[in-house]
C-alpha cells in the first residue's frame, strides 16, 4: 500500500515529465531543439509507475520515447535540457540529444532511436553484472 507522501511524489513526477514535454514542444516548434523529439505526453502514469517499483541499484534502458522514463527514474531536467539544446552541460555533453540521453548514475543505461535497440543494451548490463558476481565466487 502507497502512503499520501509517495502518491503525491508520484503524481509530480507526472506532471513534472507533462511540464517538461510540453515545453520541449514549445522549443522545438520554436527550432531551438534540433534533430527531432518523441514525446512522452500521454504516459506519464508508465514511466512513473515502473520506475516506483525499482530499486535505486536497478537499471533501466528506454525507447525513442525516453524523456519521461529518465525523469522517473531521477534525472535532473535541467540537464535533460540542456542536451535537447545541445549544450555541454548536457547529460551526454549536448551530442545525444532527445533519444539518446543517458544517466548511468542514475540506472539510467540510455535511449535509442532503433526499434528493440534497448534489448542488448540491457543484455550487456546483465552480463556484466553477473560476470562480477561470478568472480566473487
Amino acid at each position: 500500500m502507497l502512503s499520501s507522501e509517495e502518491k503525491l511524489e508520484m503524481y509530480h513526477k507526472m506532471f513534472l515529465i507533462r511540464r517538461f514535454e510540453e515545453r520541449v514542444d514549445e522549443f522545438f516548434m520554436e527550432g531551438k531543439i534540433w534533430g527531432t523529439c518523441h514525446l512522452y505526453i500521454g504516459e506519464e502514469a508508465i514511466a512513473v509507475g515502473a520506475c516506483a517499483a525499482l530499486r535505486p541499484d536497478d537499471y533501466i534502458t528506454s525507447t525513442h520515447r525516453g524523456h519521461g522514463h529518465c525523469i522517473a527514474k531521477g534525472a535532473d531536467v535541467n540537464r535533460m535540457m540542456a542536451e535537447l539544446m545541445a549544450r555541454d552541460t548536457g547529460y551526454c555533453h549536448g551530442v545525444g540529444g532527445s533519444m539518446h540521453i543517458a544517466d548511468v548514475e542514475k540506472g539510467n543505461l540510455g535511449a535509442n532511436g532503433v526499434g528493440g535497440g534497448g534489448l542488448p543494451i540491457a543484455m550487456g548490463r546483465a552480463w556484466d553484472v553477473s560476470c562480477k558476481i561470478t568472480e566473487k565466487w
